[in-house]
C-alpha cells in the first residue's frame, strides 16, 4: 500500500511541539536579527557535569589547606573544560596539553612580575595584548587557546608571589588542575567526540525547516534567512575542519561534509523559492508542499543529532515527498521536489556509506598578519594599559577582573565589540544578582561547592549557546569561589563594577583607537560582493561543474552576508541601519544583489532540469567583468547595472522550454 502523503501525516500531536517551540524560535530569530546569536541545539549538560566534577575536585585542596593560591587548580580545570575542542583524542590532547604547560609557566612568571610596581607590570600587559591580538591570524582553536592564556597572564597580576616557592606553588597548582581535567576528559569521562559538530549540522537543517515554513506562511524575511542559514553552515563547517581526516575520523568527517553539502544544496533551492515567491507570488498548493518540506528538514535535523540515525526512513520520506508532487505543480513545486529528492538521495548514500558527489575540498588555514589584526592588537594594548591604570588609581581589590573583561570584549570590529560589551555587562549583572540571591542559602563550604558545581554545569552547557548566558554562570561561579577562599565585603558588587569598567574601556578603545573607516570598508565589501555574484552568474551561464558552482555560490553568499552585516549600525539598539545617501545606495545595491542571486539560482535549476541551455558567451563576458573589477576597473558602472536590474533582466530573458517568462 502506498504511504500517506506527507501533509496528511502532520497530526495535531506532531504540530503541538512546533507551536510550543514557536515563541523560543521567534526570540532566537529576533536576537539573531540584532547580531545576538543563540544556538539552543548546542546545550550540552553532559559536558557541563564533567566540568563540574573536574572543577570541584580541583578546588578541594584549596578549601582543605585554606590557601587561596591553590584555587589556581580549579581555574585551570574549569578553563581546560571550557577550551576542550571535541573531535579526536589527538586534537584534544594537543590543545589541553598546550594550555596546561603554557598556562603553568605563564601563571608562575606573571606572579613574579606582579610584585613589581607599574614599570614592571605595564610591559607585561603590552606583551599580553600583542600575543592575543596577533593570534587572530591563527586557526580558531589556537586563537581561543591564546585568548585563555592571556586571561591566565592577566589573572596572575592579582596573585603576586613574594618568593620563588610561591611562584612554584602557583605553577604546580595550575599544572595539576590542567592535568586532572585532561585525564578526566580523555580517559575517565570522554564525551562523544563529534557531538558538537553533529549539533551544528542539525542546526543547519533546523534553520532550513524554519526558512521553508516562513516562506510557506508568506513571511519573507529578506536577509534574515540568508544570514542565519549561511552563518550556521559556516559555523558547522568550522567544526568539521577540526576533525582530523588522517586518523580514524575519515568516515565521520566525510559524513559531516556530505551533510553540510546537502544543506548547502537545499539552501540554494530555498533561495530560489524565496525569489520566486517575492517576484511571482505563492499559491495554495505551493504552500502545502513547502510546509511538507519544512517538516522533512526538521526530521533531517533530528537525524543529525542522533549518533545512529534511521537514515533509511529519512530517505524514504524524502523520496516519497518528491514523488507526491505532481509534474504540473509549477516552479515552486519543482524546486521542492528537487530538494526533497536531494535530501532523500543524501540519506540513502549516507546509509549505504557511499561516496557522494559533494565538495569535500576544505582549504587549509593560512596565517597572515593583516592591518586589521595589527590594529586589533594595538587596541588591546591601549585598552589593557588604560584599564590597569584606572584600576590602580581606583584601588580596586580585584582589578584583574576588569583586565580579563577588556581582553574578551574587544573584537576586531567596533560593532562586534559593542555587542560583546553589552552581553558581558548584562551577563555580569545577571550573575551578580544570582549570587546575591543565593548567598543567604550558602552558609558553609559544602553548600558553596554545590552552588559552584551548578554554576559550572550551566556555564559549560551554555558555552556554545549564547555568550550572555555563559557570562551569567561564570560570574556567579567566580563570585562564590572568591567568597569561599578570599572572603571580603561586596564581592558581587566588585565583580559587576570591574567587568563593567573593562567593558566600557574596551568599547571606547574600539571606536577611538584606529577607528574603522566605514565608507572605505563598505566600498570594498560591496565590490567584493558584486565580484562574487558575477562569478556565480558566470558559472551558472557557462554550466560549469556543479561542485565548482557550489563553491563559487558559497563564496558569493559569504561576501554578500559580510556586506549586509557591515551595513548595520548599533544592531543591538534596535537594528538601526546606517543613514545617509551612501547607506541608501548600499542598501539598494545589496537588495539588487539578493534578487540577482535568486534569479541566477532559479536559472541553475532550470538548466539542470533541461529547460534552458544557458549562455556560454554571456557567462564569459560576466566572468571577464568580474576579473576587470578585481584588477581595478571602475565600479560605479557595473554597480549601476546591477542596481537597475539590467543583469537580472538579461538572465530572466533567457528562453525556458515549457515555461513562460515573466
Amino acid at each position: 500500500m502506498a504511504s500517506d502523503p506527507p501533509l496528511s501525516r502532520q497530526t495535531s500531536a506532531s504540530r503541538a511541539p512546533q507551536s510550543r517551540e514557536r515563541p523560543l524560535e521567534f526570540l532566537r530569530q529576533f536576537l539573531a536579527r540584532h547580531s545576538v546569536p543563540v544556538s539552543p541545539e548546542q546545550i550540552a549538560p553532559a559536558e557541563g557535569s564533567r566540568a563540574a566534577v573536574a572543577t570541584v575536585v580541583a578546588l578541594l585542596p584549596a578549601i582543605y589547606e585554606h590557601q587561596a593560591v591553590l584555587a589556581w587548580a580549579g581555574f585551570a580545570a574549569f578553563w581546560s573544560c571550557l577550551i576542550e575542542p571535541g573531535g579526536t583524542a589527538r586534537e584534544q590532547f594537543r590543545i589541553l596539553g598546550l594550555f596546561t604547560v603554557c598556562g603553568a609557566i605563564l601563571g608562575g612568571v606573571t606572579s613574579l612580575i606582579a610584585v613589581y610596581p607599574l614599570w614592571g607590570v605595564l610591559p607585561w600587559l603590552v606583551v599580553t595584548g600583542l600575543m592575543v591580538g596577533m593570534s587572530r591570524a591563527l586557526t580558531p582553536s589556537l586563537a581561543l587557546l591564546c585568548a585563555l592564556l592571556g586571561c591566565v597572564m592577566l589573572a596572575g597580576t592579582g596573585f603576586p608571589a613574594q618568593t620563588l616557592q610561591d611562584t612554584g606553588v602557583i605553577a604546580l597548582a595550575f599544572g595539576g588542575g590542567g592535568l586532572w581535567a585532561a585525564f578526566l576528559c580523555l580517559v575517565v569521562w570522554p564525551q562523544h567526540p563529534y557531538a558538537p559538530a553533529r549539533r551544528a549540522v542539525g542546526a543547519c537543517y533546523r534553520l532550513l525547516s524554519v526558512m521553508a515554513g516562513e516562506i510557506a506562511a508568506g513571511r519573507l524575511q529578506e536577509t534574515v534567512h540568508r544570514q542565519n542559514v549561511r552563518a550556521a553552515i559556516e559555523r558547522a563547517r568550522g567544526m568539521a575542519l577540526q576533525i582530523d581526516a588522517g586518523h580514524a575520523s575519515y568516515g565521520m568527517r566525510g559524513r559531516l561534509i556530505a551533510s553540510l553539502a546537502g544543506a548547502e544544496r537545499l539552501f540554494t533551492a530555498m533561495l530560489a523559492v524565496e525569489h520566486l515567491v517575492e517576484t511571482r507570488g505563492l499559491d495554495f498548493e505551493a504552500r502545502g508542499t513547502l510546509a511538507a518540506f519544512s517538516s522533512l528538514c526538521q526530521h533531517a535535523s533530528d537525524a543529525a543529532l542522533e549518533p545512529m540515525p534511521d537514515l533509511e526512513h529519512l530517505a524514504a520520506e524524502g523520496l516519497a515527498l518528491a514523488g507526491s508532487i505532481p509534474a504540473t505543480a509549477g516552479p515552486v513545486g519543482e524546486l521542492v521536489a528537487t530538494s526533497a529528492r536531494t535530501l532523500g538521495t543524501l540519506a540513502e548514500g549516507l546509509a549505504q556509506k557511499a561516496r557522494l558527489p559533494f565538495d569535500g575540498d576544505l582549504p587549509g588555514h593560512v596565517a597572515r598578519l593583516t592591518p586589521t589584526i595589527w590594529q586589533h592588537a594595538l587596541r588591546l594594548v591601549v585598552g589593557l594599559l588604560a584599564t590597569y591604570m584606572t584600576s590602580w588609581w581606583l584601588e580596586l581589590d580585584f582589578g584583574f577582573w576588569a583586565l580579563v573583561a577588556l581582553l574578551l570584549v574587544v573584537q576586531p570590529s567596533g560593532q562586534t565589540t559593542l555587542v560583546r560589551a553589552l552581553e558581558r555587562v548584562l551577563g555580569t549583572l545577571g550573575g551578580g544578582v544570582l549570587a546575591l540571591l543565593l548567598t543567604p542559602f550558602l552558609p558553609g563550604s559544602a553548600q558553596m561547592l554545590v552552588a559552584v558545581a551548578a554554576f559550572v554545569i550551566g556555564a559549560i552547557a551554555m558555552r556554545a549557546v549564547n555568550y550572555t548566558m555563559l557570562v551569567v554562570f561564570i560570574s556567579a561561579q567566580f563570585i562564590v569561589v572568591t567568597e569561599m577562599l578570599m572572603p571580603s565585603q561586596g564581592v558581587a558588587w566588585m565583580r559587576m563594577l570591574d567587568n563593567t569598567l573593562g567593558s566600557v574601556i574596551g568599547l571606547l578603545c574600539a571606536f577611538t583607537v584606529c577607528p574603522q573607516r566605514r565608507g572605505q570598508d563598505m566600498d570594498d565589501l560591496l565590490q567584493t560582493a558584486v565580484v562574487g555574484n558575477l562569478r556565480y552568474v558566470a558559472a551558472v551561464l557557462k554550466r560549469e561543474d556543479p561542485v565548482m558552482t557550489d563553491r563559487v555560490q558559497r563564496q558569493a553568499g559569504i561576501d554578500t552576508t559580510r556586506a549586509e552585516f557591515a551595513r548595520g549600525s548599533l544592531p543591538v539598539l534596535g537594528g538601526v541601519s546606517a543613514v545617509g545617501e551612501r547607506a541608501t545606495q548600499a542598501h539598494a545595491l545589496l537588495r539588487a544583489l539578493r534578487r540577482l542571486s535568486g534569479e541566477a539560482t532559479l536559472l541553475r535549476f532550470d538548466i539542470s532540469a533541461g529547460l534552458c541551455e544557458g549562455d556560454v558567451q554571456a557567462g564569459e563576458r560576466w566572468s571577464a567583468t568580474a576579473k576587470a573589477l578585481e584588477a581595478g576597473a571602475p565600479f560605479d558602472d557595473i554597480a549601476r547595472k546591477v542596481e537597475n536590474g539590467d543583469v537580472m533582466a538579461e538572465i530572466a530573458a533567457l528562453e525556458r522550454a515549457g515555461r513562460k517568462a515573466d
